[in-house]
């Protein structure tokens, strides 16, 4: 019986080379593309605006990976009687409610901004425009309150207020470029 084992166990030795050669190669995921690097304020708004324009149904992975896991994005509606209602939106939340527009495409440039710095909290005052086109004529322009926080390599954003401008209430000058 020793012997037997003995064998065997040779056999499997000299088998194993041979049986993982025939082996099928583990499946390869396909790579997603990389989000640009944000340990700068000014890098984050660019990463922030290439996300966010585009297809309403693009791939959204970039865009989660500048958010912190609890952020918030929340758009002011204001009424036809100038009250102003938040709608307070996971970043999941936004990109469902985007997603629902399909292929139709939108860019997003913010045009001023305002940043307040202290340790590793920022926050970004920006007036922001959108087109239907990477360079057409703005279509809605408006104000962004950006939070984000530096964790010592890049920063992520944790909160987005924004207001559209209204014909009541218009951007002012002082946030124009």
């Amino acid at each position: 019986m020793n012997r037997i084992a003995v064998v065997l166990a040779l056999a499997a030795a000299a088998l194993t080379p041979v049986i993982s050669a025939q082996a099928p190669e583990p499946p390869t995921t396909t790579a997603v593309p990389a989000c640009p690097p944000t340990s700068t304020l000014d890098e984050l708004i660019k990463a922030t605006d290439d996300a966010v324009s585009g297809p309403a149904n693009k791939d959204r992975t970039c865009f989660r990976q500048l958010f912190l896991p609890d952020a918030r994005l929340i758009p002011l509606r204001i009424a036809a009687d100038g009250t102003a209602t938040p709608r307070v939106l996971t970043v999941d939340g936004w990109i469902d409610a985007v997603a629902k527009r399909g292929s139709a495409v939108f860019y997003e440039r913010q045009v001023k901004v305002k940043t307040e710095v202290y340790g590793h909290l920022a926050h970004l005052w920006s007036t922001y425009e959108t087109r239907s086109t990477p360079d057409g004529k703005a279509d809605v322009r408006g104000i962004n309150s950006m939070q984000a926080v530096f964790d010592g390599k890049r920063w992520q954003l944790i909160e987005i207020v924004w207001q559209a401008e209204t014909p009541t209430e218009q951007v002012p000058e002082k946030y124009l470029p």
